[in-house]
């Protein structure tokens, strides 16, 4: 079987299994290019449907993952976010971005959030959100931060 009806399927199976929770769907990586027998796959839920992101992973990888990779014989590499997840840089997103199809994106979720991603003003602060660095202004740390 082809790697879209493979693809189908496992939108099929996304969408059943998030329903109205489902935010974004999207497919990226060399396999878009023919380069390889593996379908890499985002998915961004609204909410946490279980507090517990590694229940949520299982519950993806029984569901979805392993019945789609049994029927058609390829390997989903997979990332799972919720929405509160996704609305802070993940690095991921710039293998994403690089080669991506979407799939399904309820208002324009996914799109936009990469918009966002790509604006100078919200990249500082992406990149205050993965800085473990605090920023002191030399004039404060001069005064003993007073």
């Amino acid at each position: 079987m082809s790697i879209e009806a493979a693809k189908e399927s496992l939108l099929r199976r996304i969408m059943e299994f998030y329903g109205d929770n489902l935010l974004s769907v999207i497919f990226y990586g060399a396999h878009l290019k023919g380069e390889l027998n593996e379908i890499d796959v985002l998915v961004i839920i609204d909410e946490p449907y279980d507090p517990v992101k590694i229940n949520r992973v299982a519950d993806f990888i029984e569901n979805i993952k392993e019945p789609v990779e049994r029927e058609f014989g390829y390997f989903v590499a997979f990332e799972l976010y919720v929405r509160e997840e996704a609305e802070n840089f993940h690095s991921s997103f710039m293998d994403v971005v690089k080669a991506y199809e979407v799939a399904y994106d309820r208002e324009d979720y996914f799109q936009n959030l990469i918009r966002d991603m790509f604006n100078p003003e919200r990249t500082i602060e992406y990149v205050k959100y993965i800085s473990t660095i605090e920023y002191i202004s030399l004039d404060e740390e001069e005064s003993g931060g007073r």
